[in-house]
């Protein structure tokens, strides 16, 4: 009876949030968000302290799972930490300003070098530490998943070099803004040069 009642509790408190997130209720949506923060943040520092991480990989009722322990669950706690704060903070604006953030806040962060540089290399820290998690527990952790070694790995290279690329391109606008726009505008010349 009392697994019912849990049951049917956590079906009422999803519909509500549905509704709310249909109907725009910002109190709601902020509900939602700053709940799926704290589960992930949660989440994240309890993978991080146990060094074990058990990762659904679809929405089924029943899905197939990775196991990873050791460095590679540590950096599955990271990702969701990571993933914890734009979630939050999106919660927190939509509940204080609805659908029209303040245009100068979203403004000063996009020209804002470190900013941008920041999220920029946070972005890439992220991908990179997703590609890790392909290769660094081995076999074990994929055995639901059936995902080969040859994939994994191709990802993992894949995933590394982007992540490598897109930090650089976050150092180089925290350390030297103009340069990624000058970079730019000569990729352009070139290109118009070609199509010449």
């Amino acid at each position: 009876m009392k697994n019912k009642l849990l049951l049917f509790g956590l079906a009422a408190a999803m519909l509500g949030a549905a509704a709310g997130i249909h109907y725009r209720v910002p109190i709601v949506i902020a509900a939602v968000c700053v709940g799926l923060a704290v589960f992930c943040a949660v989440t994240g520092v309890q993978m991080i302290m146990t060094r074990k991480a058990v990762i659904a990989t679809s929405e089924s009722f029943d899905p197939h799972r990775e196991y990873h322990t050791g460095l590679s669950a540590q950096f599955w706690g990271v990702l969701f930490l990571m993933f914890s704060v734009p979630v939050g903070a999106f919660g927190v604006l939509y509940w204080l300003y609805g659908d029209n953030p303040p245009a100068d806040i979203i403004e000063r962060m996009a020209r804002s070098a470190l900013v941008s540089g920041l999220i920029i290399v946070t972005v890439g820290v992220g991908l990179g530490l997703y590609g890790l998690t392909r290769v660094l527990p081995g076999k074990v952790a994929f055995v639901e998943t059936k995902i080969s070694p040859f994939e994994r790995g191709i990802t993992a290279v894949y995933l590394c070099t982007v992540s490598a690329l897109v930090v650089a391109a976050g150092l180089v606008r925290m350390l030297a803004p103009g340069t990624l726009t000058r970079m730019r505008d000569v990729a352009i010349a070139w290109a118009l040069e070609l199509v010449k």
